[in-house]
């Protein structure tokens, strides 16, 4: 028995492993590096010696007997054989067929619950093309063992090993955002068997968290790659509010210290919505658009209202409603009927495309974190006010009681031709749910009861859980109803309200006095939308030059010489289009569908394999649809953006 020691020499190769290793982790993960570098070598399990000279070791497990890692005579054979059944799909595919790409790999991120010494992980990244590995493991002494026994610096370095060492869910969150389009194209489970008996319950927690990840992910990516367009199309049609309005940066930490109450369209809401006014000078209310007409009817304005929905129905929430002195906090995404139809003060957020499109005229604007609704939207503002506590009201994220509004809201108005003695209010709430019923799930309300929730709100809630965790401030689940959430302490909005709403609220606490727009802001806005129309035409016209060689090169595959004296044609069009690298981007804003498609065929047309004349048509087939599409979002951006120049030249002086 053996075991790698501080007093190892300098040659020692375990030591020389662990410390490249550890080099690599401190450029990505200093905090876990650090935890590692304290832990002694002597708390590691001891390393011992397998038949063909390699290591394994032992574990207690769960039930208290001794479990072997890895086999004690093959281990890298055992590790080759658990990857070509679990990961299915190996490197080395035939060769000379085309048909053998419908069996490539087209996942290569995997989830490996239990590092163990490391061996099944360094087999991932040796027989799949820059995998994104991240890894379960809660045992440190066990990791360490690892970094003395396998390699691992290259996919630490380039950040595609990532470790989870407790099942936290901010910290999956904000280790997996980067990597959230590699993870929608295809994630794979790696479950080594001594994982199943060793810390079993840490690993479900772990699959569990990612695969609600991957849930709110994909919704994400969905709602993105869906309304890529729109998106763009509003912003651009609300760009008059963009540089004629103060962006939140005048509004950073004006309410710090003082608590907020989040306004949100639950059915909780009808339990309290009556104490909101008498709170109203004590704390800020910031509400979802959804509620606003409401709380003016009730007698409780809010000093905040955020919008951020696309589509123009938004606008019926603000249409012959008196704003007074409430705030819109609007994203730039938002219908454009939205900013057109509320009359009060608003602040419109950053916009890289609008950005993008102004460029030297584009005005500074404050940052929020992207929500997937208003609700986010409403607490990031609570955030960036630097208010402490920040107080929920009406976030139920479920169906509490049969419920899917507050009795009362804007939606029973739509309802109510359709009501009569043989379909209620209550039919209406009960159908809106079981609409969705293939994608209701179950989960457990503040009191702990079962209560029935659906896919998109599950994953809002995951998001909710991720930003509460992380926040500096106190969350109050204040809701009196809906599903329990992470990183909140549970009260009652009357034990909130006397605990944290004593202060008043000083006068003009928001109060702002702009600077005026400068004179020549609507000919600097026209001038630069005017450039862009210029540059996106000479685009439109490099990539169809590039399109048409595209489609010669294709059928010159079998003639190297011929298509390698196109291929520089290419190059030089390339260059040309790098020289508008900023027009590209705006195109590629508008075309996120095409950008998906060519990162899922790459996946398919791997870089490693042999060059042969079918790797060759279906890289060119690959290019010429993303082109052909790319022209297409030219051509969008050459109908739209006249019309925006229009609406500049008729709202702003």
């Amino acid at each position: 028995m053996q075991s790698v020691t501080p007093q190892a020499g300098p040659t020692d190769p375990r030591l020389t492993c662990y410390l490249t290793n550890l080099g690599a982790l401190y450029s990505t993960d200093p905090g876990l590096a650090a935890r590692l570098e304290q832990l002694p070598f002597a708390a590691l399990p001891p390393l011992l010696p397998t038949r063909d000279g390699l290591w394994t070791t032992q574990v207690t497990a769960d039930d208290g007997k001794a479990v072997t890692v890895h086999s004690r005579y093959q281990p890298l054979d055992e590790a080759r054989s658990l990857i070509d059944t679990q990961a299915k799909r190996p490197r080395e595919a035939p060769t000379g067929a085309e048909s053998t790409a419908q069996d490539e790999l087209e996942n290569e991120c995997f989830l490996v619950l239990g590092l163990g010494l490391g061996y099944h992980v360094a087999e991932l990244e040796r027989r799949f093309p820059r995998p994104f590995l991240i890894v379960a493991e809660d045992d440190l002494a066990l990791l360490k063992a690892a970094l003395c026994v396998t390699d691992l610096a290259v996919p630490l370095r380039e950040r595609r090993l990532t470790f989870l060492t407790a099942a936290d869910k901010s910290q999956i969150h904000e280790r997996l955002r980067p990597i959230l389009t590699a993870l929608m194209l295809g994630l794979r489970f790696i479950n080594p068997p001594h994982a199943r008996r060793y810390h079993a319950r840490f690993h479900t927690q772990i699959s569990t968290l990612l695969r609600d990840f991957v849930s709110y992910g994909r919704l994400q990516m969905v709602s993105v790659v869906r309304n890529a367009r729109l998106t763009c199309h509003n912003a651009a049609f609300n760009l008059a509010a963009y540089v004629a309005h103060p962006g939140v940066e005048v509004l950073a930490g004006r309410a710090a210290g003082y608590p907020a109450i989040l306004v949100a369209a639950g059915p909780s809401l009808a339990r309290n919505i009556d104490q909101l006014p008498a709170l109203r000078d004590r704390a800020i209310i910031v509400a979802v658009q959804t509620v606003f007409r409401t709380l003016r009817a009730r007698g409780c304005p809010p000093h905040f209202v955020t919008s951020l929905d696309y589509h123009e129905i938004s606008a019926q929430f603000f249409r012959d409603v008196e704003a007074g002195d409430t705030i819109l906090v609007a994203e730039p995404k938002v219908s454009w009927h939205v900013l057109d139809t509320f009359r009060g003060r608003t602040h419109v957020l950053n916009s890289g495309f609008l950005n993008d499109l102004l460029r030297d005229a584009a005005p500074t604007r404050g940052r929020l974190r992207a929500g997937s609704t208003v609700a986010h939207l409403a607490f990031y503002l609570a955030e960036h006010l630097g208010c402490d506590p920040i107080i929920l009201v009406g976030q139920d994220l479920a169906f509490p009681e049969g419920l899917y509004y507050p009795p009362g809201m804007q939606i029973e108005r739509i309802w109510q031709p359709e009501l009569g003695r043989f379909v209620t209010v209550e039919m209406k709430q009960w159908e809106r749910i079981v609409r969705s019923r293939s994608n209701l799930r179950r989960v457990k309300d503040i009191h702990g009861r079962d209560t029935y929730t659906d896919d998109q709100m599950f994953t809002y809630a995951e998001q909710f859980q991720s930003d509460f965790l992380a926040s500096p401030a106190r969350i109050i689940h204040a809701t009196e109803g809906g599903r329990r959430l992470e990183g909140t302490e549970v009260m009652t909005l009357r034990e909130a309200a006397e605990q944290y709403c004593r202060r008043p609220l000083p006068a003009g606490l928001f109060a702002a006095d702009p600077a005026p727009p400068p004179a020549d802001l609507k000919s600097r806005v026209v001038r630069a939308l005017e450039q862009r129309l210029e540059e996106l035409n000479e685009t439109r016209g490099i990539a169809t030059d590039t399109l048409n060689i595209l489609e010669r090169l294709a059928a010159l595959v079998e003639q190297p010489a011929e298509f390698n004296r196109l291929v520089t044609r290419v190059d030089e069009l390339r260059a040309r289009m790098q020289r508008n690298n900023q027009t590209y981007g705006l195109v590629s804003q508008v075309s996120q569908l095409a950008e998906l498609r060519r990162v899922h065929a790459d996946r398919a047309i791997r870089d490693e394999q042999a060059e042969t004349p079918g790797t060759a048509r279906r890289r060119l087939k690959r290019d010429r649809e993303y082109v052909a599409a790319f022209i297409e979002g030219c051509d969008y951006l050459l109908r739209m953006l006249p019309e925006a120049i229009q609406r500049v030249r008729e709202r702003l002086a």
